[in-house]
């Protein structure tokens, strides 16, 4: 829900672009807060799948995320959580 209202207020914390994605390729991540995170591509029961951490030092920095090749076409979610405080967001990407 949490996510939902952020993206209705137009406070998006996460960007992911392009979405589709393709697999054994990289996705875009802007992040709108500096600090460091834990990113996890996760299935549909929330199993990891491919985990990677990335600093951002400014709001407007690009980060790369890398879309494994060995998984299935489908709907995965990107969850990215703050070190220092362990909040989480979630949104979905279409892998193809």
């Amino acid at each position: 829900m949490k996510e939902i209202v952020y993206k209705i207020l137009g406070k998006e914390i996460v960007q992911i672009f392009p979405n589709p994605a393709t697999k054994g390729k990289v996705v875009n991540l802007k992040l709108r807060n500096k600090g460091n995170y834990f990113v996890e591509l996760v299935n549909d029961k929330s199993f990891s799948l491919h985990t990677e951490q990335i600093s951002v030092c400014n709001s407007e920095e690009i980060n790369l995320f890398n879309i494994p090749s060995n998984i299935a076409n489908g709907c995965y979610y990107i969850k990215v959580i703050n070190k220092s405080n362990n909040k989480a967001f979630k949104t979905a990407i279409q892998v193809l």
